[in-house]
This record gives structure tokens, sequence and C-alpha cells, in this order.
């Protein structure tokens, strides 16, 4: 956590810095923060592993309504494109399931009908993958589709808030009812589940 923390640190004051200089390019960047609430209403996995207490391979595919419910945290750097099209680059930290936190790296579009320099609704798009916490890492992939409506608090500052359906993709542990543990690596065919989520969310870019 504490190495999560640096890297949104690290981000933040080099978007700070960078954005603070005195050409056009240098005035596009922004740095900012998004914080808010995830709730997984749904999701599906598809299981395949040997058994060792029975002794046969057992495959395991549900759809599975179960609510959930996470917070998350990022850190990014936009750039305004146009005078209504941003780009931006994040990474933060949010959980996708009960006890599985992830790292991710995101690439977000944002379309502005109204401008950015007024207030009023926006479009965004993203996706990514996920940074490994640790060594053999699993791996993620996610993607959202959203909007909100974003209010301008000078003539760079911006406070919006957001709507999302994100779609994320994990490899999770499988668990064994019989044998009332996790299956061994060694023993996993396939380990697939993906997970459909409404995230709510503030953002503040500077």
């Amino acid at each position: 956590m504490r190495r999560i923390l640096t890297y949104i640190c690290s981000l933040l004051l080099l978007a700070q810095s960078l954005s603070a200089g005195g050409n056009e390019f240098l005035r596009r960047l922004h740095p900012g923060l998004e914080w808010g609430y995830t709730a997984t209403m749904f999701n599906f996995h598809h299981f395949n592993y040997l058994d060792e207490s029975i002794g046969f391979r057992v495959d395991e595919q549900e759809w599975e309504a179960r609510y959930n419910t996470n917070a998350y945290i990022y850190s990014s750097i936009a750039y305004d494109f146009l005078d209504f099209f941003n780009a931006s680059i994040m990474i933060g930290y949010e959980g996708i399931d009960k006890g599985r936190r992830i790292v991710p790296l995101l690439t977000r579009f944002s379309y502005y009908p109204f401008g950015l320099d007024q207030d009023g609704i926006y479009l965004f798009l993203d996706g990514g993958i996920t940074l490994p916490r640790k060594e053999n890492d699993r791996y993620t992939k996610q993607g959202q589709l959203g909007g909100g409506y974003s209010f301008r608090l000078d003539d760079r500052s911006r406070l919006a808030f957001n709507l999302g359906f994100r779609l994320a993709y994990d490899r999770p542990d499988v668990w064994d009812p019989i044998e009332e543990e996790y299956v061994s690596a060694h023993n996993i065919r396939r380990n697939e589940a993906w997970y459909c989520a409404l995230k709510i969310g503030v953002s503040l870019s500077f």
C-alpha cells in the first residue's frame, strides 16, 4: 500500500510541476485525483481443475448475482487535445471482488459537448490492465463506459461527478468446496472470471 501511495503522489507532483510551465503544451496538462465507490452486481466464472480428493476433473461455469462493494482512488495526468476532448493516463488502487485488490493502469478518453471551459455533461471511455503488486501476481483487464457532470472552478481546475459501467476480467484463485481450501496452481486448467459493476465517483483536476 505504501508503494502505491508513492506512485500516486509522485505522479501528481510531476504533473503539477510540468503544468506550471509557461508554454502551451504544458498549460494543457492537468494532474488530477478521482475517488469513489464500486458496486459489483453480477459475475461469471469458469473453473476447470483436478480435484485430487475425488480423482476427477471439475468443470464449473456459473452466472451469479452477488452484491459486493469496494472503494477506489486514481491519480491522473490529462492532456487537452481539443477544446472539447482530452485523454488521461490513470493509476490507482481498487477492489474488483471480495478480498481482491488491484493496481490499475488505465487510459481514459473524455468528450465535453459544451467545451472544457464550461459547466456541463461529459462522456468517457476507459480501459487498461493492472500492475503487479507482488511476484507472480495475477493480471486483470477492465473497461468502463460512463458519463457525468463537470463544474469549472477556475481557468485550470474542474470538479466532476461521474457514473460508469465497468466490466473487469480476472484469473482468481479457485476454491475447492470439498477440500475446503484453494486448489493448487498445478491442478488448475482454467480460472476465469468476469465482474459487472457500477462505479460512482468524484474527480478533481488542476
